[in-house]
């Protein structure tokens, strides 16, 4: 079997260097490391180029991952555009994956992209009996998500009930046209999201790829994501 080639859209940040501030494209390690120990190979993105500049080389991508990062603001919402130039690029690009039917994973900012590139709408958790967030001290809360019938994860992770972290104070309101909910916390938050048919587009808010080692089903998702790369 060949190695399927994931294209991953990268976070864009600012690091101090002396007297300035120097904008840096990354992805975290976890991610890579995920996609390897599952039969893929990582490929980063940049997101401050135009979309239409990397068609030829997204062209020969297999599948795509979004991964984590800042708010996604609500002025992309209803195919309007946002201020953030990375909300349109990763709109952009997901649509055109989602369009030639190759395979889409979504996590925390990614699933709310998925969302809202079809139609949806996010809200702020203001408060919860559930922390969806990290602790003063850098404590990752975890917590219980309930995985429903009939859905692609449930095939998945053969359990009602299982644990995800959980670092995000934005989650779902309006869920997207065409997509599932896969996945709930006990206090109503969407925790995993899938399209409707056949292709394979699925999304968590919680960090999956933080969990591989003591959450050993989650493997069972992306070993699938990589297998459908694969047979694109």
């Amino acid at each position: 079997m060949s190695q399927p080639i994931i294209g991953i859209v990268s976070n864009r940040e600012y690091i101090e260097k002396g007297i300035y501030k120097k904008p840096i494209h990354n992805v975290n390690d976890d991610y890579l490391n995920m996609i390897y120990r599952c039969g893929g190979v990582p490929i980063i993105i940049p997101n401050t180029n135009t979309f239409d500049s990397l068609k030829p080389i997204v062209d020969k991508f297999d599948a795509l991952l979004l991964i984590g990062g800042e708010d996604v603001s609500s002025n992309c919402y209803l195919g309007q555009k946002s201020k953030n130039p990375r909300d349109n690029f990763e709109i952009e690009i997901y649509n055109y994956f989602k369009k030639n039917k190759k395979p889409i994973l979504g996590i925390c900012r990614g699933l709310q992209i998925i969302n809202v590139a079809e139609g949806g709408t996010l809200k702020n958790i203001d408060s919860s009996k559930i922390e969806h967030k990290i602790g003063m001290d850098g404590w990752i809360n975890y917590h219980e998500i309930e995985i429903k019938n009939n859905t692609k994860l449930k095939k998945l992770i053969s359990k009602t009930n299982y644990t995800i972290s959980s670092v995000h104070h934005q989650a779902i309101d309006k869920l997207g046209k065409s997509l599932v909910v896969s996945a709930t916390a006990s206090d109503g938050v969407i925790e995993a999201i899938e399209y409707f048919d056949e292709i394979f587009i699925v999304a968590f808010q919680g960090h999956i790829e933080k969990c591989l080692n003591n959450y050993g089903d989650y493997i069972n998702v992306i070993k699938k994501f990589i297998e459908e790369a694969n047979n694109g």
